[in-house]
């Protein structure tokens, strides 16, 4: 015999599990989307685009957030229902670390959009006294736009092609970062007095470096 409660009516639990499963993955897969707008509005007030998108960087953190304690909240009950086989609860167990993952990404993409915003000089300007071009930061932007948008496309699809690409790319977004970072800390030395602007550039690197290593860390978790 079936037993319904409340809880078990709200999450649809008369259906079969992976219908419930699937609404998992839908959700996650969501959040991920939301994320990648927030660090798209982000890289785009950073780079002199846009600034309307960044504007709103806190609410839609927020916006994340909630999704995110939704999509959590269901598997938890997924899984503390005790139906799942072996095989739902580790796709289920997956979907919770995809959510995490995108609720940390949509952390460092609202500090990135912040920071963004808050840049009192042209981002060429900065990056000249750091000796370092526009190229090699719009690289490493598009790196970490492409790890998040495969960790999304993961989420939809389970397919490990994803995983392996976010693994592949992860050393040349690293040596971007590297290269980055190097040419700051120079700066940064070199002119003390006047370092705050490049110290604020080296912050929103060392962010875009740290979504990349989140996506990287899940891609291996997966494989």
């Amino acid at each position: 015999m079936v037993m319904f409660n409340h809880r078990g009516a709200e999450f649809g639990w008369g259906s079969p599990l992976d219908d419930n499963i699937n609404r998992l993955r839908r959700m996650v897969t969501e959040l991920g989307i939301e994320v990648e707008d927030i660090l798209f509005n982000a890289v785009t007030a950073l780079l002199g685009e846009g600034i309307e998108g960044a504007q709103h960087a806190r609410a839609a953190g927020v916006e994340c957030e909630q999704r995110y304690q939704q999509a959590h909240q269901l598997g938890l009950d997924l899984l503390m229902d005790g139906r799942a086989t072996a095989e739902q609860a580790s796709a289920i167990l997956q979907l919770q670390d995809l959510g995490q993952a995108f609720r940390r990404i949509s952390q460092e993409a609202v500090r990135i959009a912040v920071h963004s915003l808050s840049m009192r000089q042209p981002v060429d300007d900065i990056l000249a006294v750091a000796n370092a071009s526009m190229n090699l930061l719009e690289y490493l932007v598009e790196q970490t736009r492409i790890q998040v948008r495969n960790t999304i496309i993961f989420t939809t699809t389970s397919d490990p092609r994803y995983a392996r690409l976010i693994l592949e790319d992860a050393p040349d977004l690293e040596r971007a970062y590297m290269v980055l970072e190097s040419r700051v800390q120079t700066a940064i030395r070199e002119r003390p007095r006047t370092s705050f602007p490049v110290t604020q550039l080296l912050g929103i690197a060392t962010w875009l470096e740290h979504i990349g290593r989140i996506c990287r860390v899940t891609a291996d978790g997966v494989l």
